[in-house]
This record gives C-alpha cells, sequence and structure tokens, in this order.
C-alpha cells in the first residue's frame, strides 16, 4: 500500500504505517474491524503511537477528513452504543460529504476541469483545434473555456498550462485570460501557465497586460506576475527548455521544490506534500520523463538526502 525507499528501519517503518492508517481511515467505508486493526496496531507498539501523533500534526488541515475521524483518541476508547436511527442518518450524511471532501482533497482540479469547455487530468496532455483553426495543447491538470465570435476570440484558463498555435485573423483579437494577467496574440505561439501566472513566447509577439502594466514579449522572452503586482521585466529564455513539457519531458534549473512539486502534480494524480519551509526551498536540476515521475523523486532522494512515502493516486509526502 505504501511506497517508500527505505527499508529496515522500525521508525521508518512505523511512520510509513502511521501515514497508511491516516489515509485508511479517511475514508468513510473505514469498519468497524478497520478500527480494532487500528486499535490493536497503535497497542502493539508505543512507537506506533508517537508515528500516528507526528503524522496527525504534520498534515494538519491537509487531511482534516482523517483528523476528525481520530479526534479525541477515539481509537483508544471501547465502542459506544449505537444511538438511533437519527445517529446514523447524519453519520451517513457527513460520509458523503467526506467522500466529496476526500475527493477534492487528492484532485483539487477536479470541479475546475467538470465545468470547462476542454480539460486533462494529472498525467495527460491533449491537442485541441479550435473552430477558428488555432491549435491548443494542454498539459496535464489542465482546464480552460474559449468563446469565439464574430468580432473577438477570448479563452479563459481556469488553471494548468496550455500552448497556442494562433491562427492569424486581424478582425478578431486572440486573449488569452487568468484572472491576473490577459496576454493578447500578434500573430504567434505561445504557452500561458495559469499557476505562476506566466507568458512564454516561441514566435511572433505578445501582449501581455497585469495590474495597468502592459509589456510587449518576442520571440524566446518570458514574463510572470510580479510579487508586488504588474509584470517582470521580459527576460530571455531557452526555447528548446520552454517547450521541454510539449515533447513529453520535464527540466529543472535550480528550481525551488514548491516549483518541482507543482510540477508533479500535473504529471499525477495526488497531492504532493513538502514537510516545511526549509524543504520548499531547496532546488533541484536535471530533465526527467514527463511519464515517469518517479525519476523526479529519485532525484530528490539521491541529490538531496530526502525521505518520500507514496501512497498512489492520493499523495506523495516528501520530509528529511
Amino acid at each position: 500500500m505504501v511506497e517508500s525507499g527505505t527499508e529496515g528501519d522500525p521508525g521508518e517503518r512505523a511512520a510509513q504505517d502511521a501515514i497508511a492508517w491516516f489515509v485508511r481511515l479517511n475514508d468513510p467505508r473505514a469498519s468497524e474491524a478497520d478500527r480494532r486493526a487500528f486499535r490493536a496496531w497503535i497497542e502493539a507498539d508505543p512507537e506506533h503511537e508517537r508515528a500516528m501523533a507526528e503524522t496527525t500534526a504534520l498534515w494538519g488541515d491537509l487531511a482534516a477528513p482523517a483528523a476528525r475521524l481520530g479526534h479525541g483518541g477515539w481509537y483508544r476508547e471501547r465502542s459506544r452504543q449505537r444511538q438511533g436511527f437519527g445517529r446514523l442518518a447524519a453519520l451517513a450524511a457527513c460520509a458523503a460529504l467526506l467522500v466529496t471532501g476526500a475527493a477534492l482533497w487528492r484532485d483539487p482540479g477536479l470541479v475546475d476541469r467538470a465545468f470547462a469547455d476542454h480539460a486533462t487530468r494529472p498525467g495527460e496532455r491533449r491537442d485541441v483545434v479550435l473552430a477558428d483553426g488555432t491549435r491548443m495543447l494542454l498539459d496535464g491538470d489542465t482546464a480552460l473555456s474559449a468563446a469565439l465570435s464574430a468580432t473577438r476570440r477570448d479563452v479563459t484558463l481556469i488553471r494548468g498550462r496550455a500552448w497556442f498555435d494562433v491562427a492569424p485573423d486581424k478582425t478578431r483579437p486572440f486573449v488569452v485570460r487568468t484572472g491576473a494577467l490577459d496576454a493578447q496574440a500578434l500573430g504567434t505561439a505561445f504557452a500561458v501557465d495559469h499557476d505562476v501566472d506566466s507568458v512564454t513566447v516561441e514566435e511572433g509577439q505578445v501582449a501581455v497586460l497585469a495590474g495597468g502594466e502592459q509589456v510587449t514579449l518576442r520571440a524566446a522572452e518570458r514574463t510572470a506576475l510580479a510579487a508586488g503586482g504588474g509584470l517582470d521585466a521580459p527576460s530571455r529564455i531557452d526555447p528548446a527548455a520552454a517547450a521541454a513539457w510539449r515533447r513529453g519531458l520535464v527540466a529543472f534549473d535550480a528550481a525551488p521544490l514548491s516549483e518541482v512539486a507543482a510540477e508533479l502534480s500535473r504529471l499525477e494524480a495526488g497531492r504532493v506534500i513538502i514537510a516545511g519551509d526549509d524543504l520548499r526551498r531547496l532546488r533541484l536540476s536535471g530533465s526527467f520523463r514527463a511519464d515517469d515521475p518517479s525519476g523526479i523523486l529519485e532525484a530528490m532522494r539521491g541529490a538531496l538526502s530526502l525521505k518520500i512515502v507514496r501512497l498512489p493516486g492520493l499523495v506523495t509526502l516528501i520530509y528529511r
């Protein structure tokens, strides 16, 4: 159930088991037999209770449904008698809410994708051709909507990253909006990343507007939303590196782990949690295959001496 690159350390094994139990109890279908087995595990070794307490503290609000299930240390109490149909009905309603909450917790883009015109799941890339002939390539976990009229062509990038090869039409401006910035094509191929509010130009020019400030990007240039508002000055980029994701590659050049985690979230389903701001600031370099996220995790283990526990499809926990 749990994947980890470390074996043989009792403390490490207890931590892995605690995470597995935490997630198992997060499932509203957890049975009384599950609770008895958990109680037996807790009582088998003092290290287990310590590991469970550390896991609860580490995940905190990120695992609120499971925290509620375990709140108050119910696993050390005797089972209580049932208290009538009304309580069962309330528990059933809570279970339904927890199912929804758990789904959204493990896949934050679920709702955005459900209401978009075009969307991709984590790990998926998709080519889309609009009615005007514009080609779009959607990266993993991306959602966007398009509105083409007789006078305008507007795309709203709701989440994720997309590349646009815009069909020429001087009578109908082509604008991509993220909510924080607008990017208007001036005869071009370019990419927009909603998650970091950036625009990267491959060919032609793009006018980017944010916070009342406008910059014009040319080929092999990039800008992003500045920390204090407005836009960063255009910077030169390596076109091959910028386009790596379109070729099924992921390239990092001294990227902070916060950025690496965001990239991992595009590549496969499930949350990526980095335990601590100091770890988020660590940097990683390298080129990896997008269809093999485990290669990125192995690089973290080897180059940065980090520990990683995975529950495939649900969560990846990175810590030291």
